[in-house]
């Protein structure tokens, strides 16, 4: 990989996912990212807060707790890195059942993944558990109830078991993506050279430019959010100390033209339990394609497809997928 470039030098993440089973019927959104996100959050205070109804700033335990690190991320204490509060990223992104149906029959499966990002990826027995307990809870307004029949980690491409509801073992063989082995995944892309890519987005893509929601940028805004989500990503949550080094690749990304736009504006509506209050989520679907020497790109996009990109990227907004053309 290309380790002269620090936002991957440090980066380690490993995918997780969770095949279930519907117990009752229910009914979901059709975009289901929110709901399993906020389940999540809701649980994983259950199972470790011991300060429920206090803010998380003001616990003693904020420092050390899990809850506080994963669902309310917040810069670290000694950090040299100026960042607004709202903008540290979370260690992981949580992709919901894959589908726009919204009825779920009793006994129906359907799957769910989570990448973890660093540190975070130590926390999976957590994860676990506090999914387990969202399935016994129910998710949605109609409390949904499910129960998890495996867990499987991503390797290269195969899923390898990790978990079975028979035995209730979690096994510890976790495999995790670094800079040394993450070559694998987009060897064959470079050994191609192609000079023209496609990039879909599988979920809203929401990226601010001067402070509003943009829908006509350029492959250069495109590219420099992905490498800030990166560079912060492995900053935060990976142990990364090193200083951004970003401005050779992003000259070049400036040759990178987008020759093909099929891009729309989706709006989506999501409800805030918290806020007590409907939210605007709306972002860019379709894809677009750029052309030109590619290849120095390559690592950076591909690792994207795990990261997302933009805004909300933890409820599984984001999402792209990358092809040749």
């Amino acid at each position: 990989m290309h380790t002269e470039y620090n936002e991957l030098k440090y980066l380690t993440f490993a995918r997780f996912i969770f095949h279930t089973r519907a117990l009752n019927r229910f009914r979901l959104p059709i975009y289901k990212g929110s709901t399993f996100r906020g389940g999540f959050g809701n649980n994983l205070k259950r199972t470790v807060c011991i300060n429920r109804n206090g803010d998380c700033g003001n616990c003693i335990l904020q420092p050390k707790c899990v809850y506080s690190y994963v669902f309310e991320t917040r810069p670290l204490q000694d950090s040299r890195v100026k960042i607004d509060l709202t903008d540290v990223p979370r260690p992981y992104v949580l992709v919901p059942p894959d589908t726009g149906k919204d009825v779920f029959d009793a006994e129906e499966p359907f799957e769910f993944s989570m990448a973890l990002f660093g540190k975070a990826i130590d926390y999976l027995p957590y994860v676990l558990f506090v999914f387990q307990q969202l399935g016994e809870h129910g998710i949605g307004r109609e409390r949904g109830r499910f129960y998890i029949e495996s867990v499987k980690n991503e390797r290269f491409g195969d899923e390898i078991e990790i978990f079975n509801a028979k035995t209730g073992c979690l096994k510890g063989n976790i495999h995790i993506y670094s800079s040394e082995n993450f070559l694998y995944l987009y060897e064959n892309l470079i050994a191609m050279n192609p000079k023209t890519m496609r990039i879909e987005f599988v979920t809203p893509f929401r990226m601010k430019i001067d402070g509003h929601l943009r829908d006509d940028f350029t492959f250069f805004d495109f590219f420099r959010s992905l490498l800030n989500r990166l560079y912060f990503i492995a900053r935060f949550h990976c142990g990364g100390d090193n200083e951004r080094r970003q401005r050779e690749l992003l000259e070049l990304s400036k040759g990178v033209e987008i020759t093909g736009r099929n891009l729309r504006w989706h709006d989506w509506i999501r409800y805030s339990s918290r806020q007590k209050t409907e939210m605007y989520m709306g972002g860019v679907v379709g894809d677009f394609t750029i052309s030109g020497n590619l290849v120095p790109f390559m690592p950076f996009l591909k690792v994207g497809e795990y990261t997302h990109t933009g805004k909300a990227t933890s409820m599984g907004l984001g999402r792209y997928s990358i092809s040749v053309k």
